[in-house]
């Protein structure tokens, strides 16, 4: 019977008690297996509250998107988590800040086991540390601006297979539950841009040899909460950029009023 992933608030979650193993996969080459306490359960976790810019949660998720694949049944769901700012008084996301380190230090673990395992991984041998982690695909990435190239933030990219493999061969077509913030399941319930969101991610698999000789932890969600809907979402009360212009003829804004609608007596044109 396959065991349930126990999804961990971050306060409940340790990193020390996450193991790594070195084992074989189906072809026989050499696998890091990532497990959580001496049962080694799934490393599961539930994220705090975070904005997204770019969800993919339903219908056939990236299928026909311009990085997507061709062919819809390797299509992913895929939701961002980012550090930023929602609240008027924040200058960046401050519940992002536990969960980057949490993830910063399971990915340290994974980096840790590489570099005392090289060999078998990589097929490399004496490699410092730090010319180890050039090698990793870290967790919580940095995020630029597209223009100016600076550091805007960061950001943390889950994905789970539109189709699963149903043990007979086979696929079946999978799919994300989204909830209110109570956690009760919205039917048809939709996640769009800038959405303040939770998730249940799991790390789903150590990955290595990737472009040569890359690896990472693939990160992977079952359930979205939408907390609180962009369109719900106080904005500012100042816009800074106009605080500081000045004219002689400027006046307090007031709404217009409403136009007075008078009733005229029409019956007399229609008499005889």
């Amino acid at each position: 019977m396959t065991q349930r992933r126990v999804f961990s608030s971050l306060s409940e979650f340790d990193p020390n008690e996450v193991r790594t193993n070195l084992t074989t996969d189906r072809k026989g080459s050499p696998a890091i297996q990532l497990g959580y306490g001496v049962e080694l359960r799934s490393v599961a976790l539930v994220t705090p509250a975070a904005m997204t810019h770019w969800p993919r949660v339903s219908g056939e998720g990236n299928y026909g998107t311009t990085w997507g694949p061709t062919d819809p049944t390797k299509a992913k769901y895929s939701i961002d988590l980012s550090d930023t700012a929602f609240q008027n008084d924040d200058n960046s996301n401050p519940h992002f800040s536990g969960l980057a380190e949490l993830l910063t230090a399971i990915d340290d673990k994974v980096l840790a086991f590489v570099h005392a395992n090289q060999l078998k991984i990589l097929g490399r041998k004496n490699l410092s540390m730090d010319e180890v982690k050039m090698l990793q695909i870290r967790t919580v990435r940095q995020r630029y601006n597209k223009d100016s190239g600076a550091l805007v933030g960061h950001t943390i990219n889950l994905n789970t297979a539109c189709y699963q493999w149903d043990g007979m061969g086979g696929k079946y077509k999978g799919k994300i539950n989204v909830c209110d913030y109570k956690g009760d399941t919205v039917p048809n319930g939709t996640v769009g841009p800038g959405d303040i969101v939770a998730v249940t991610m799991f790390a789903k698999q150590v990955y290595t040899g990737v472009g040569g000789d890359k690896f990472g932890i693939q990160w992977a969600f079952e359930d979205v909460s939408v907390i609180c809907q962009r369109t719900k979402l106080a904005g500012p009360t100042l816009q800074s950029a106009f605080a500081t212009q000045t004219y002689d003829f400027a006046q307090e804004y007031e709404h217009p009023s409403e136009p007075v609608v008078t009733e005229v007596d029409m019956s007399d044109q229609f008499s005889n």
